[in-house]
């Protein structure tokens, strides 16, 4: 377990160490980061369509996924409007301009559609096509590296962080009922609670939870882990906006780890500048968490 997490952990770190003002070099680390999250998702679409008995396993996977993201969220809007009401906070102005959900859209199409071809790449080449031992993990160590690059040059300092109480205790609430969550969604499924914990624990972030549950259990597993993930992003899309007036913690801890990148612009746009100190604060705690417990599950003996 330890090893596992140094793997995750050492890369954030030392891209964290980073710090720039060059928009030229914070620009090219955006488009390595997509492009790294593409290479993993084409790798794992491979992985799937190598597997035996591919088209029985496909249906298993797509109910398996939605159990969880509805266990998971279900658990996420109950515990989290519970936290609003005992702790109110409602907006003193209501954010305007939110960008066109359409693009947003086109975004999440384009991740499935590169899992789509490393599937069919996959299914078409099982006796030609061998993937290098850990291939998907040293793109992963890469990724989390420049990821760590952007947490430091996003303006998130550990000020802001640790100032910001209901951020973290939103980003505590958001964490617990997710894992909640996955122990339902486990128990539905007669699954190991660990596998539930730990499909659970991804809380958003697709391309570290996919790499993670694939090298535990393989590419069945991680691409029930990758679709619950990315539904959390396609779902907040439309949630945050009509929560965020009366339950601004429900509105941005839906969004999981993609309160710092995917949904931000939703998240200001619907909520201003006011909400953008607790979505940093949020945000920050829900990207160091993945790493630490989809580590940890996994890595328990089923």
């Amino acid at each position: 377990m330890l090893e596992g997490l140094l793997i995750v952990l050492i890369p954030m770190l030392l891209g964290y160490l980073i710090k720039s003002k060059n928009h030229t070099f914070l620009t090219a680390v955006n488009k390595i980061v997509m492009l790294l999250l593409y290479a993993i998702l084409f790798v794992m679409g491979i992985s799937l369509g190598q597997l035996d008995d591919v088209a029985t396993k496909l249906p298993i996977i797509g109910l398996s996924a939605f159990i969880f993201s509805a266990c998971i969220i279900g658990c996420n809007i109950v515990g989290l409007i519970t936290f609003d009401k005992l702790n109110p906070a409602p907006l003193k102005h209501l954010g305007h301009d939110i960008p066109p959900r359409w693009k947003l859209l086109l975004d999440s199409a384009k991740l499935c559609s590169m899992v789509l071809i490393g599937f069919l790449v996959g299914l078409f080449s099982k006796n030609s096509i061998n993937l290098p031992f850990g291939a998907s993990t040293y793109v992963l160590i890469a990724l989390i590296f420049f990821v760590g690059i952007q947490l430091r040059n996003n303006g998130i300092s550990l000020r802001e962080v640790l100032f910001n109480k209901r951020g973290i205790y939103t980003g505590m609430i958001m964490t617990v009922t997710s894992l909640l969550g996955g122990i339902l969604a486990a128990l539905l499924l007669k699954l190991p609670l660990t596998q539930g914990l730990a499909i659970s624990s991804g809380l958003g972030w697709y391309s570290l939870s996919s790499v993670v549950i694939n090298n535990a259990w393989g590419a069945e597993f991680g691409s029930i882990a990758f679709f619950n993930d990315l539904s959390r992003e396609i779902i907040s899309l439309f949630v945050i906006p009509f929560f965020m007036f009366n339950y601004r913690s429900t509105a941005i801890g839906l969004a999981g780890a993609t309160a710092l990148d995917c949904t931000l612009p939703i998240i200001q746009r619907s909520g201003g500048m006011e909400v953008v100190p607790l979505a940093i604060s949020f945000g920050f705690v829900t990207n160091i968490a993945p790493p630490i417990l989809l580590v940890f599950f996994s890595s328990i003996p089923l």
